[in-house]
């Protein structure tokens, strides 16, 4: 499975197993569990390449909007 696709299945997973971790997350409460999960999700987001498929780049795109939909204050850990 391409890198890009298991960002969004990661955090609905997280979301499946734990509302209330979820919405600790979403409204960043100041959980220390939430922000480090926002912490190691985005330190491994994909990362594009001139050679990325337009494939890869729309599910790369589709991550990166779920992770600041999750983590709307982790949005500077989406690479440039």
């Amino acid at each position: 499975m391409p890198r890009a696709l298991t960002l969004p299945l990661m955090l609905l997973a997280i979301a499946a197993c734990s509302p209330t971790l979820t919405t600790d997350i979403a409204t960043d409460t100041g959980s220390a569990t939430a922000a480090k999960i926002c912490d190691e999700i985005g330190q491994s987001l994909p990362t594009r390449s001139r050679s990325d498929t337009q494939q890869t780049r729309d599910e790369i795109t589709e991550a990166y909007a779920v992770f600041v939909a999750v983590c709307p204050n982790h949005e500077h850990l989406i690479p440039k």
